[in-house]
Parts: C-alpha cells; structure tokens; sequence
C-alpha cells in the first residue's frame, strides 16, 4: 500500500485525530498497529538508532485503507536490520513513506515505529529554521515564544512588562516578585484588568510544545535548563517542534549583559535591530533632555544574537543616536543597560550637479525598551506563573 498524492493532501490540510482501538496492547498497556510516516527525513541519531521524519503518520484500517493520525509533526523511526538503517541514515533531506509497527506508550505524547520498509516519494516539504526563547517545563517539553526576528525578544519581554506594570527602574525582592505572581495568578480580585492584559499577551504570542530532540546531548540541554529560561533553535511542526540546540541559558544571558560595555561607532548600515546597551542623555540649559544615545552591543539576526550570548568575548560594538522617545522614557533608559528594539535609519540627500547620493544623517529608532532591571525583573515574575498546568 502506497501513500502518494493522499498523503500530500492530508499533510497540506488535516489536524489532528485520535488512534482507534489498538491491534494489539501489552501488560504495560502500551499499544501497537500497522502504522505508516510520511514525510521528510530529518535526521538520524546513531546513539538512539533513530529517524526523525517530519510529516503525517497513519495507520491501517480493515480493507486495507489507511487513516491519518496526526499531520505536520516530527515522528521518531526505529529502523529494523541494518540495510533499512543505512537507507534510512543517508535519505536526510528526501521525502520517504516507512511502513512498520507503531508503538504508543499511555501518558505519552511521541509515538515510534518500528520501521520495516521504505519507499521514496518525489515531493518537496519545506522546513524552514526556527528560533524560540521560552521556558524549559520538562526535557520534552517547554513553553515558549518564537523569535521569528530578532526584534521579537525584546518587543515581546517588553510586553510581558506592560502588561503586568512591571518596575523598570528597581530590581525586585523575592516578596516584590511574589506579590506580582500572586496577582498575575488571580489571587487579588481588583487586579481583574492586569490578568486580561497578561492573558491576552501570552495567548497572542506564547504556546507549549512538545519536543523532539536531535541527539542525547541536546537532551541532556535541555535537562539543565529544566525550570528555567533557555534559547532554542530547530525545526517546528505543528504537533512538536524538533529541537536541534538549546545553546543558552539565562546565566549565559546574565553574562552577556554583564560583558557589554559602551564603545564602537556607527556603521553606515540600514534594518531592524536589537541593542543591548547604556543609554545616555544631554540636557540643554533648562534641563530638558535633547539627545539620546545608546552605545552597546547590536545584533540584526537571531543567530548572531544567540551566538554572543553563548561567547560574549567579541561583541559588536556600535553607537546610536536614538529617536521616537519621550521625555519619561529617556529618564527611564538614562544611565542604565537597556535592551532596545528598533530600525536603523540612514538618511541621504543627492547632489543635484552630480546625481550622486551622500548620507547626511543615521539614526536609531526606538521602538520598544526594557531596561535591565525592568529585563530580569520580567524574567523572575514570569518564571514563577509559567509551568506544569
């Protein structure tokens, strides 16, 4: 039995579905069925004697008809005989229908076949990387925000901020974090529009996935960083995600920013960034501020950001004159190491004898800000509200 055209279909458009009764189940209750995967090799772990292949699992159905279980979901292989492993090791990238008996155990979410066969389909599936930042609950699963730019880690730890009125300018005592949390948690009846502010925040923007991971090392990252804040970079699907690095963690965070320092100029480069750097501010005569500058680190990709937080040793140093603040937002940033999230601005004007453009002004504009305070206050109240439940 073959899945071609179907499978794609069913891929492309079907949720979830529930297992029938099983063939056959053991004293452990863990059951088993003639299943099929459908999907794109990903990877083969020789430590585990695993596959990942992301796409739709099936099982058979009397008269030989097959019944989509789950779609769009990274799946664990177990191949049988070695000939079906070295198949299987070297078809990273391609598109294989394996057939064989799948295992499901009760209480757990991942599934494994016990692959027998393997046939090839010619059909392109695309896995584009993905990058999140969130909190590790167990080893295989975490709640999390994706990083679809780099700008999302400060834009959305920003809003976790506004939501709950989160002090930027003091850090937190333990007591101080624990009064936040009990409010975020509906223990304080007044705090009814603080609740929906923070509920809608995380419904927007945050989800529980279940993880399939590359290799026991990457098991063992995610194990240290149980309970705690961590970066996350792989493959996502629609049931789990695959996990291929969890490279930081937040002491690695905490050493980043203890490692910035003011310095570098300001290179003649355009898009949208993140600075994690001291803010400075001149006041003319009355005492009003008239100029912002931000001079730290600046990163405009996820990796690169990820990357210096893993080895802060050689940052990239800039300085930026900031605009789009305001005078109570200026005295918040002013003196302290802020996170920033904005879009550098090069503004050019031509010479009219020679055609010729010349950049006459560049700039920072600020969009959103969190002020390190502000930043690990965030991370200490939001630790405690994300979890089990």
């Amino acid at each position: 039995m073959i899945i071609t055209a179907a499978a794609v279909f069913l891929f492309l458009y079907s949720g979830d579905v529930s297992y029938a009764a099983a063939d056959m189940d053991d004293q452990y209750g863990v059951y088993y069925r003639h299943g099929r995967v459908f999907g794109k090799v990903i990877e083969y772990d020789l430590s585990r004697d695993l596959v990942v292949v992301f796409g739709s699992v099936f099982v058979s159905e009397p008269g030989g008809q097959w019944r989509l279980v789950e779609s769009r979901k990274f799946h664990m292989v177990n191949p049988v005989g070695n000939d079906l492993r070295q198949t299987l090791a070297a078809a990273v990238g391609r598109t294989v229908g394996v057939d064989g008996q799948l295992k499901v155990w009760p209480g757990q979410k991942e599934e494994v076949l016990a692959a027998s066969s393997v046939d090839f389909q010619d059909y392109r599936i695309d896995t584009p990387p993905w990058y999140a930042f969130g909190v590790t609950v167990r080893p295989e699963k975490i709640y999390k925000f994706n990083l679809n730019s780099v700008n999302d880690f400060v834009d959305i730890l920003s809003g976790l901020q506004q939501a709950a009125d989160i002090p930027q300018k003091v850090r937190l005592t333990g007591d101080g974090v624990g009064e936040l949390q009990n409010r975020i948690a509906g223990q304080v009846p007044a705090d009814r529009k603080l609740i929906a502010r923070v509920r809608n925040e995380m419904e927007e923007k945050w989800n529980e996935k279940w993880c399939v991971t590359r290799n026991d090392q990457v098991s063992n990252q995610l194990r240290a960083g149980v309970g705690g804040w961590q970066f996350y970079q792989g493959l996502l699907g629609y049931g789990n995600c695959y996990v291929s690095g969890a490279p930081a963690m937040r002491r690695d965070v905490t050493a980043f920013m203890n490692a910035v320092r003011p310095g570098g100029g300001t290179p003649e480069e355009s898009g949208r960034a993140v600075m994690c750097a001291y803010v400075t501010a001149e006041r003319d005569r009355e005492g009003h501020i008239v100029k912002v500058t931000a001079s730290g680190a600046l990163y405009d990709s996820v990796t690169d950001l990820m990357e210096a937080m893993k080895n802060p040793t050689r940052l990239n140093l800039e300085t930026w004159r900031l605009e789009g603040w305001g005078r109570e937002e200026a005295e918040a940033m002013e003196g302290n190491l802020c996170w920033l999230s904005g879009n550098r601005v090069l503004v050019y004007e031509t010479d009219q004898k020679t055609g010729r453009s010349y950049l006459v002004d560049q700039y920072f504009a600020l969009d959103r800000y969190i002020t390190r305070e502000g930043f690990d206050n965030v991370l200490d109240v939001y630790k405690g509200v994300i979890g089990e439940g």
